[in-house]
């Protein structure tokens, strides 16, 4: 049975729903090995806290969205509950936040991530 943190991902941004300031297709994020893809959801999980918490690093919701819809994924293919991802992933990215120059230091993989998401075909559309 799918949990419900996967099925809200999938309800909220498989579609591509249209959004205030643009629209999200998601990307066709590739097998990239156990260590390879924990990484990736872990760096996709700390540039959502910190685009939402840092000053200087905001990003419009659509790439908020298509941020949290490719971690989405990357949970879904583990089959990790609300729980798991929470205590293995969310948390310690909120850690980040206190410690000092955490947003100076995570921020700028933001853009990166936002560019390799490009490159798997995770688009955002302007409205």
């Amino acid at each position: 049975m799918k949990s419900l943190f996967r099925l809200a991902c999938v309800a909220l941004l498989s579609a591509g729903p249209a959004l205030a300031d643009g629209a999200v297709q998601l990307p066709e994020i590739p097998e990239l090995g156990t260590e390879a893809t924990v990484e990736l959801l872990t760096r996709l999980v700390v540039a959502n806290v910190v685009s939402q918490n840092c000053e200087g690093f905001a990003i419009s919701e659509a790439e908020y969205d298509l941020l949290a819809g490719s971690a989405g994924i990357i949970a879904d293919r583990f089959q990790l509950d609300p729980a798991q991802y929470n205590q293995m992933f969310l948390h310690p990215a909120y850690g980040i936040l206190s410690s000092e120059g955490g947003c100076a230091e995570e921020g700028p993989d933001i853009a990166v991530l936002l560019e390799q998401l490009g490159e798997w075909a995770g688009v955002v559309t302007p409205e």
